[in-house]
């Protein structure tokens, strides 16, 4: 009886050493159990297209200036005059862009510089006057179409300013003023490499009129209008002033 109590027991210390053992998480690298599921790693975020971001570049092509120079003079009848100067054109563009799906929206801004000394003459009273463009610049906003991947067609709206110097002895010293007027234009353009782009385009600048006082009285009023048709190349970055400015 006593043997049977004594095997009673070691079986009942067994079993319960077999639940302890049981219960027990696995800690060792060589015992089996399921180790813990590290979380999911998070996605990486979406990159820009490289239609989005600022571009900066430089530009080169053709502009037709057309100019009308009425003058006026207190004893003389209106003398009227239009011609056109084609010049050579270049500067540099920037601006920034973003896609919407197929769409391409942003702004676009030029500077243009180079062999604009172009104007026309009129002469009154034996006094002669010549109008002439300094430079010129626009500020656009732009809308486009991917008609490729790598492929835009746009159109643009926007402000222009030229600045136009009279001189000659009909307006005494030369003299400088500002206009402004509106641009619209369109064009084509495609990436190279990378973020690389070109693009071709015809712009039509519309200015205000603008008159210079004359020599013994009177007005020198100038009207201009231009053609451009230039080509341009620049590297798009991927960022925006405007996140620049906001921090983000």
């Amino acid at each position: 009886m006593t043997k049977i109590l004594h095997m009673a027991k070691a079986a009942v210390v067994a079993g319960a050493l077999a639940i302890g053992l049981a219960s027990t998480p696995v800690q060792a690298g060589g015992d089996i159990g399921a180790s813990p599921v590290p979380p999911p790693a998070p996605l990486p975020p979406v990159g820009r297209s490289i239609w989005e971001g600022f571009h900066f570049g430089g530009h080169a092509g053709w502009a037709d200036y057309d100019y009308g120079i009425s003058n006026r003079a207190p004893a003389s009848p209106l003398v009227t005059i239009r011609d056109s100067e084609d010049t050579f054109v270049g500067g540099f563009v920037f601006g920034s862009s973003w896609q919407f799906g197929n769409w391409v929206l942003g702004t676009d801004s030029a500077y243009s510089f180079g062999d604009t000394q172009t104007g026309t003459s009129v002469a009154a009273n034996a006094l002669g006057a010549r109008a002439e463009v300094n430079y010129s610049s626009e500020t656009k906003a732009r809308a486009g179409i991917l008609v490729q991947p790598n492929t835009l067609v746009y159109g643009t709206v926007g402000l222009a300013s030229a600045e136009i110097e009279a001189s000659g002895a009909l307006v005494g010293r030369s003299s400088d003023k500002r206009v402004w007027g509106v641009v619209v234009g369109g064009g084509i353009e495609t990436t190279l490499d990378s973020r690389w782009f070109a693009r071709v385009e015809y712009l039509y600048a519309d200015y205000e009129d603008e008159s210079f006082r004359q020599v013994g009285g009177g007005s020198l009023k100038v009207d201009l209008d231009s053609s451009t048709v230039r080509g341009a190349i620049g590297y798009r970055f991927d960022w925006s002033p405007w996140e620049l400015i906001s921090g983000r």
